[in-house]
């Protein structure tokens, strides 16, 4: 055999074991970046599916607080449920269904079929509706064909009334959902056309198989990833898959190999760079892989878990001539911005936001976007916290700045939160927590500023103290007042009745609101003595008015959480009414509806007490509690006030309206009086008066006043 024969038989085996290699390689890194991928799709269509599903079958609770609160009735169920529809969206028809025969549909028009279908008796899916009963919660039916045509899911919500003081069966409350309308909302379509494949599938409650009830025109390919997708009462799977690209063929590839190796022997100095070449391919595709692993894909910036990286590096490294900081940012109010512009616009607001973080920082600092609205940059070699100060100075200002999205101007800022390495943490945890504890402190005083952890944590601190020392001899140095804001008749314009409004007449800081002092006062425990020290001062204002005015005053007072539950509370209230000798029904307890909802056996039993004494008594902060109509029922109360969160933008939003509207019917329904909070503005009154709203209490009327001075409203 000659050296040609061996050189040749030499490019042969080299040729063929770099094809190989380069086949393996690279179809290795093609199909890490697809199984990837396919994660990422997979569990955002699966996300989308879920609040898609929920949010519309949220529409069957509507339907069945609206019966419960009507003893079963529900007067023009087609115009109540075409504004159900048209708000939540999603579903293609609601049903009314008692003792499980369908009698109301809305639209009807296409589903005239499925009146009279009893769902209990001859229903295919009778095993989901008699699951819910026995459940009592809602179950999923579906996907099946309709009666009336069409493949579709539907809900089944039981709803169960009160007869006799006996919750009763009276039927189901339905929506049903086309599975084409749901997968709308996804974009398994638009993948479709780009070359995935998807199916949904669940396990048939019956038979126990696997039953695909959506699929892509084309069949999976081996290459696939699955994911839950979570319903009531089951769950689906969604598989996504799209075929790899192939290299060439092993025979392609051994073929080309034999034909380089022997017609180009002399190109074996050219192969032998192939290694090289292939090696330089493999970093390429490692380092975008890196880039999808460590960096923001929306911003481009670091993500957490390079931040956190990094910052263990640095932690290992660090001495007293290498120190660092960590800023923890977080945009005030972003909320509203996808709100009012979408979630698209949100993301060209953020990636701008990024772009300004990045060029006020220096070259070597990191920024990275921790999620959402989050950013975090380490600065490093910092010799001063002056040096941090004007940093976190500059990035609030360039934050601030406008940013203009489809035309329309937005303005926002943020809050920062600092600590400094390693003095506020030897550990990545550590330092962000604080971080971040720092950041909620900047907000809490009034966001679009800095908080360092160390400083301002101290400060609070030593803040609280100061606070709580000063407040228990507020008292014995008769520091506390009250002041009275009326409550207003909205029908007559006459005042009803006055709240009274702690105030603390401060030896040096004057004036004190509430919300400097109460918080503090509840977790000292001292809440229980100023509480008592309130109701007797509102006492004494009523006799005075009674004796010096002529004027028969009924005034509330709030209660406390813990003052709720001292043992001594009834006999120290009518102690109180004994030593000053006045009409009980002249004084009003006010308790927040998250206090009545602790132990509501108890509640009960000290409101029957108090209303034996003769006390009106008023959940105050109603909405924010989470209260249930049959809870609600149980409590012996007079009235009810709505908390001014709802008031507050009842002009600008129709879903705060209608809640208004529920809970003023809901009261009314149970013979309470309803009152509302914070009113400002005349549009907000007029609307009140429009859903018939009772009493009014707000700045509109009269602020908070020395008791003269309220006297004037009379």
């Amino acid at each position: 055999m000659t050296w040609r024969h061996l050189t040749v038989i030499a490019c042969f085996v080299l040729i063929t074991s770099i094809s190989i290699f380069w086949q393996k390689m690279n179809q290795t890194l093609v199909i890490n970046e697809q199984q990837f991928l396919l994660s990422e799709i997979a569990n955002s269509e699966a996300n989308t599916i879920e609040r898609r599903l929920s949010a519309s079958l949220s529409t069957t609770y509507i339907l069945a607080l609206e019966l419960q609160q009507n003893n079963g009735e529900l007067i023009d169920f087609d115009t109540y449920a075409e504004a159900v529809i048209d708000a939540i969206g999603g579903v293609s028809n609601l049903q009314l269904a008692p003792n499980g025969i369908i009698k109301n549909i809305y639209p009807l028009e296409g589903n005239e079929k499925a009146l009279g279908h009893n769902i209990l008796r001859d229903d295919l899916r009778r095993v989901e509706a008699q699951m819910a009963i026995d459940q009592r919660q809602l179950t999923l039916a579906g996907p099946f064909e309709l009666v009336q045509g069409g493949i579709a899911i539907i809900g089944r919500n039981p709803v169960f009334i009160q007869v006799q003081g006996k919750d009763t069966f009276w039927g189901f409350t339905s929506a049903l959902i086309f599975l084409d309308k749901l997968l709308e909302v996804t974009k398994l379509d638009q993948l479709e056309n780009k070359g995935y494949r998807y199916k949904l599938s669940r396990i048939h409650p019956e038979s126990k198989k696997v039953e695909v009830f959506a699929r892509s025109k084309l069949d999976l390919t081996p290459f696939s990833l699955s994911t839950k997708i979570e319903v009531p009462n089951a769950s689906w799977t969604l598989t996504i898959s799209r075929p790899v690209p192939t290299s060439w063929s092993d025979s392609v590839s051994y073929s080309i190999s034999i034909i380089l190796g022997v017609l180009i022997a002399w190109l074996v100095s050219y192969m032998l760079l192939q290694p090289e070449l292939l090696q330089r391919t493999v970093r390429k595709k490692t380092a975008e892989l890196e880039r999808l692993a460590f960096y923001d894909p929306l911003t481009g910036l670091a993500n957490r878990r390079l931040l956190s990286k990094t910052l263990q590096q640095f932690l290992s490294t660090v001495d007293d001539n290498n120190k660092a900081s960590l800023l923890y940012l977080d945009l005030d109010d972003f909320k509203r911005i996808n709100d009012s512009m979408g979630h698209a616009s949100g993301d060209d607001f953020l990636v701008e936001i990024a772009l300004r973080l990045h060029k006020t920082v220096k070259k070597g600092d990191l920024v990275s976007r921790l999620g959402g609205d989050e950013f975090a940059i380490i600065l490093y070699n910092i010799h001063s916290i002056n040096e941090v100060r004007k940093v976190a100075e500059r990035l609030i200002k360039a934050v601030k700045k406008p940013v203009f999205l489809h035309k329309r101007r937005f303005v926002i800022s943020t809050s920062i939160g600092i600590t400094l390495i390693p003095t506020d943490g030897q550990d990545v945890q550590s330092l962000l927590r604080n971080a971040d504890m720092a950041m909620y402190i900047a907000k809490s005083e009034g966001k679009n500023g800095f908080s360092f952890f160390n400083q301002q944590l101290h400060q609070q601190a030593m803040e609280k103290h100061r606070i709580e020392s000063e407040l228990s001899n507020a008292i014995k140095r008769q520091e506390l007042l009250l002041h009275y804001q009326p409550l207003v008749d909205l029908t007559t314009g006459n005042v009803r009745s006055f709240e009274a409004l702690i105030r603390w007449q401060h030896p040096t800081e004057g004036l004190v609101t509430p919300d400097r002092f109460i918080d503090i006062a509840e977790e000292s425990g001292l809440i229980v003595e100023i509480g008592y020290w309130v109701i007797r001062e509102a006492c004494q204002m009523i006799k005075k008015g009674t004796v010096e005015h002529q004027q028969q005053l009924t005034i509330a007072v709030n209660l406390s959480p813990k003052q709720f539950l001292d043992p001594s509370l009834l006999d120290n209230i009518q102690s109180i009414l004994k030593d000053i000798d006045i009409d009980p029904r002249c004084l009003e307890i006010e308790i927040t509806e998250s206090s009545l909802m602790t132990n509501v056996t108890d509640v009960v039993d000290i409101l029957e007490q108090l209303r034996i004494i003769g006390i009106k008594v008023a959940i105050d902060d109603f909405g924010t509690g989470y209260s249930s109509l049959a809870q609600l029922k149980q409590l012996p109360v007079d009235k009810l006030k709505i908390d001014r969160s709802f008031i507050s933008s009842l002009e600008l939003s129709q879903s705060d309206q209608e809640i208004v509207r529920a809970i003023i019917a809901m009261a009314h329904t149970l013979q309470i009086e309803v009152v509302a909070e914070g009113i400002e503005t005349q549009q907000q009154l007029d609307i009140l008066k429009s859903k018939k709203c009772n009493i009014g209490q707000g700045y509109l009327f009269s602020r908070p006043v020395p008791f003269d001075q309220a006297l004037k409203h009379l």
